[in-house]
């Protein structure tokens, strides 16, 4: 699924890219339809974002879609104007919608964590023959900053939304390996800073964000695995 999701993408912004060098050259011009006259920039644009959105719906993360809906009512305002026979194409203020999308976005994310915990709760008794549980960490907008205890470390799942937030390990010497880091980073920046005699293993899936991954570490020393999902932002795992 994962492998179909990446072609998926890499085919849509190739497709975006020769679309948008056709328009800069006036061999496409703008579609017209009920909506009145669409420009191929935003009408590519609008139907990356709603892959985006499709994406989202498919794994049952509604809280991630009201901020690419809202890009996409910015890009086809004029559009949706003149099919409500509005004279006025600026039918909201784009700080506004922008604003409410965010707002709605945090809302929805506190009131579906608690449904998430409960789920992923029964996840871990699943992985984990000891029925042992792993936390559910979140920051919303600001900074984050957690401490993981190597002692007791099997599974810790972390959630950004809009800011920043760092990873640290406690009682280093006392880790056996094995370990699961999940992470779900929303536009912000997440930073893991993983002990320099440990191996990484790396499995996170990025929709519009960016991942580094450090060279070196001890090939034979224990390991972590950091998976999850980036999106719209930036996921870094620094040695230390």
């Amino acid at each position: 699924m994962k492998t179909m999701w990446k072609i998926f993408w890499g085919v849509g912004f190739v497709l975006i890219a020769v679309a948008l060098i056709l328009d800069a050259l006036g061999i496409l011009n703008g579609i017209i339809g009920p909506f009145g006259e669409v420009s191929i920039f935003a009408l590519a644009i609008s139907l990356l974002l709603l892959s985006y959105v499709i994406s989202r719906i498919i794994r049952l993360k509604f809280e991630e879609i009201f901020v690419p809906l809202s890009f996409i009512f910015m890009l086809l305002e004029g559009n949706i104007a003149h099919l409500l026979g509005l004279e006025d194409p600026d039918i909201i203020n784009n700080w506004l919608l922008f604003g409410c999308a965010v707002l709605l976005w945090i809302g929805f994310s506190i009131l579906c964590s608690g449904i998430k915990r409960k789920n992923k709760k029964k996840s871990f008794e699943f992985i984990y023959n000891g029925g042992e549980r792993g936390a559910h960490n979140s920051g919303n907008i600001g900074s984050s900053v957690k401490y993981i205890n190597c002692e007791s470390f099997r599974f810790e799942s972390i959630e950004n939304n809009f800011g920043h937030y760092t990873v640290h390990f406690d009682n280093v010497e006392k880790y056996e390996g094995g370990g699961v880091l999940e992470v779900e980073n929303n536009f912000g920046s997440l930073t893991v800073n993983v002990p320099s005699e440990w191996n990484i293993k790396m499995d996170i899936d990025n929709s519009f964000g960016g991942t580094t991954v450090p060279n070196g570490g001890n090939a034979n020393g224990p390991d972590i695995t950091i998976k999850g999902d980036n999106n719209f932002g930036k996921v870094s795992v620094e040695y230390v």
